[in-house]
């Protein structure tokens, strides 16, 4: 942590993300200030010690932005910063945002960030110091990325207990669609139907288990990081929308055919559990 010892981080945006973070760092940095779109949280944040001062990030050394995605891109042109700052986003969506910061003054460097961990409930609220604790934390190179900004932000996700895991752009899209974007999309879409279900009458959630608290569980997440993450991936998610529904035909072409559905769905089972094996698992909350 050599690096970060003598840097003045500003976190934009005291949400879940930006707050928990600013925790995690603590100690780490020699000064943390911090700025959200609601003064209320802003003197909440230094009341509780998480962030130093509240202030605008033109003397900072680091500006993490955490803010919903979509509006990631245009923050970016008005920032007003000295020097050698390093910036590094959090959105869930890297392409369009490293686009921007392709643009950014030669002056400035920037890396494009993600960490894979978050709570359904978002907001300040909701901060922890430890939810970064042991995932993968993305870095895609823009740019204006340097050696020193390289280093920099892989000791910040070391700092907060991630493990950093640089990844192409485009290819960060593609693969968080997948085993991210979709699975909101499709948590929200449940409880859609749920909802319909629901409007002759409250059995279908008397009726509700585990599986379906699981399955919609992502539906609980504000509505603004959604936007943000739908919009700024959405050719990737229509296209892994179409696959999907070839592989629910699929299986839904099995139902009336118990050996050949049951033999599928041992592959399935399997590969499951072998991810399970290897990776382990998060903490559903």
């Amino acid at each position: 942590m050599s690096f970060l010892k003598d840097q003045h981080l500003h976190v934009m945006g005291l949400g879940l993300m930006g707050a928990s973070l600013a925790m995690a760092l603590r100690g780490k940095v020699s000064l943390i200030s911090g700025s959200d779109i609601d003064s209320d949280i802003e003197q909440t944040a230094l009341h509780d010690g998480v962030i130093d001062c509240v202030t605008s990030p033109t003397e900072a050394d680091i500006v993490i932005v955490a803010i919903p995605a979509h509006l990631i891109g245009p923050m970016l042109g008005t920032l007003e910063l000295k020097s050698g700052t390093t910036v590094m986003d959090l959105g869930s969506t890297k392409h369009s945002i490293c686009n921007v910061m392709d643009t950014l003054p030669e002056q400035i460097q920037a890396v494009g960030g993600h960490p894979m961990c978050g709570l359904a409930e978002n907001g300040y609220k909701n901060a922890i110091p430890t939810l970064y604790s042991g995932a993968r934390f993305i870095l895609c190179e823009t740019t204006r990325t340097t050696d020193t900004a390289r280093i920099l932000c892989e000791q910040i996700a070391a700092g907060v207990g991630a493990i950093p895991l640089w990844m192409e752009r485009a290819e960060h899209d593609r693969l968080a669609g997948a085993i991210s974007h979709l699975p909101h999309l499709m948590s929200f879409a449940l409880m859609r139907l749920a909802m319909q279900l629901a409007e002759n009458g409250d059995h279908v959630y008397e009726m509700a288990a585990g599986g379906f608290d699981g399955a919609t569980r992502l539906a609980r997440t504000d509505e603004s990081m959604i936007v943000g993450m739908f919009s700024t991936n959405s050719d990737e998610i229509r296209q892994l929308v179409q696959h999907l529904r070839q592989h629910l035909d699929d299986l839904t072409a099995l139902l009336d055919n118990p050996d050949t559905l049951r033999h599928e769905l041992s592959k399935i089972v399997a590969a499951r559990r072998e991810y399970t094996r290897r990776y382990g698992e998060r903490m559903i909350t």
